[in-house]
């Protein structure tokens, strides 16, 4: 009964976070990036969500360990944990000058900042279509939601096997509400180094250990983008515009080093090493896309069959990080006090997107 209550507790806060997060975030607003095609949108896509996104990968890489010691053969033990990256300042907005979009411009050149999903709620830049004689507003670009945390709940339990090697593993079932939908996994594993240095093997306090962990969150949304919200008009006859879904998709690989210094009910622990993150964004189904030649004659957008059909599935990109490359470093330190069974664990992360980790568990050794 204290499993079901645990379990069920776990599952609607994970709803609730990530819900929380998805239905804030004006979908339909995003999904009108869309609007002058492929090219474009993908640029704007990347440099409004990645702050979010990879914030993500980077929160999915904590809560593996609040210890450095393995359970001895069967020992076990079972942890929630909630993980938060905070976004840097930095990334909270973004320039849209120094994007290179093609067929969208800024109606106003001085008012290219504009914020990212981490960013101030205030409107954000108004950008126009590309026509010769006109000027023809396409969408404003998205408000931030003003809120810097990206969080990623995890269920986590590990088991002791053999010569101090842990066997980890998390997991959140695929849960579903209204028209957003997430799962979450991970598998790692964590070994005892200490047993093997010698003099180091005799000291009391001081436990040593290797990790690995990986993760992958899968998060799909339902969004509802209509031609007229680009400023079209709707001559398709055999296009339907309700099955759009965005898909995201976290994945964040994990290595470190951990020290730690056992007392009496509490532990004070640390790690260091790197994380490797990779996000990939998917928009499934028709999205409409304004036509440039109907349009030069009338003044009217107009969307025909062959952009909307040109318009299916029309995104499938990887989400770079801001500052370059995939491997970042990473320091952690927190504490873990132990009374009896049940545990309860805080640390912080310094890496590229520090992170904050806080959770209770109840381990057998």
């Amino acid at each position: 009964m204290k499993k079901q209550y645990f379990f069920r507790t776990t599952t609607n806060l994970a709803i609730f976070l990530l819900f929380s997060f998805a239905s804030s975030a004006q979908i339909s607003d995003v999904g009108s990036m869309m609007a002058a095609g492929k090219a474009d949108a993908q640029l704007l896509f990347e440099s409004y969500l990645s702050p979010y996104i990879n914030g993500f990968g980077a929160a999915l890489a904590g809560g593996w360990y609040n210890t450095a010691e393995s359970h001895k053969p069967g020992g076990f033990d079972i942890t929630f944990t909630v993980n938060a990256a905070m976004v840097p300042q930095k990334y909270t907005s973004f320039d849209v000058a120094e994007l290179d979009l093609q067929s969208l411009h800024l109606n106003d050149p001085d008012a290219g900042i504009t914020p990212t999903v981490a960013g101030i709620a205030e409107d954000g830049s108004q950008l126009n279509y590309n026509l010769t004689g006109y000027e023809l507003k396409a969408f404003d670009m998205p408000q931030g939601l003003d809120w810097r945390y990206v969080p990623a709940p995890t269920v986590q339990a590990s088991v002791g096997l053999f010569k101090g090697t842990d066997l980890l593993g998390r997991y959140l079932p695929n849960i579903k509400k209204n028209d957003i939908g997430f799962g979450l996994w991970g598998i790692g594993v964590k070994h005892d180094i200490k047993q093997w240095i010698p003099v180091v093997n005799k000291l009391p306090v001081l436990q040593l250990s290797l990790m690995y962990g990986y993760t992958k969150l899968h998060t799909n949304v339902g969004i509802s983008v209509e031609p007229d919200q680009i400023g079209a008009t709707d001559n398709t006859t055999d296009i339907s515009w309700d099955n759009q879904e965005m898909i995201f998709i976290a994945q964040s690989h994990t290595a470190n080093l951990l020290v730690a210094a056992k007392l009496p009910v509490i532990t004070f622990y640390g790690g260091a090493g790197f994380i490797r993150t990779q996000s990939n964004l998917k928009l499934n189904g028709y999205f409409p896309v304004a036509d440039f030649i109907a349009s030069a004659v009338a003044g009217e957008m107009v969307v025909t069959d062959q952009s909307a059909a040109e318009a299916l599935d029309p995104i499938d990109m990887e989400i770079k990080n801001q500052d370059g490359g995939y491997a970042k470093p990473r320091l952690n330190i927190g504490f873990r006090l132990k009374l009896s069974i049940i545990t309860f664990h805080f640390d912080y992360t310094r890496a590229n997107y520090n992170v904050f980790t806080g959770g209770f568990g109840f381990s057998w050794r």
